[in-house]
């Protein structure tokens, strides 16, 4: 989604328009809601979370791991099972 803002009467855009949109590109213009989070905000949160993530504890990760390989093997027997394969 491109961003811009309205200035003295004008729409200006506040990024380039992609390389790949044709001379005459028909375009929707739509007021943006008050509550949508701007880029910056979205980038601090995703820095935030990143954050968070690499902060996680590796013992955490080898148990969901493990947890998830299990679901995966129970669901290919099942499958089998109910294939007749097994």
């Amino acid at each position: 989604m491109i961003q811009a803002i309205v200035h003295r009467g004008e729409i200006r855009l506040t990024e380039p328009i992609p390389a790949d949109w044709p001379e005459g590109q028909p375009l929707q213009i739509e007021k943006a809601d008050v509550d949508e989070p701007s880029i910056e905000e979205m980038e601090r949160d995703f820095a935030l979370l990143e954050a968070m993530c690499a902060a996680g504890d590796p013992e955490d990760d080898e148990r969901l791991q493990q947890a998830l390989d299990e679901a995966h093997r129970e669901a290919k027997e099942q499958v089998r099972r109910e294939m007749g394969l097994s």
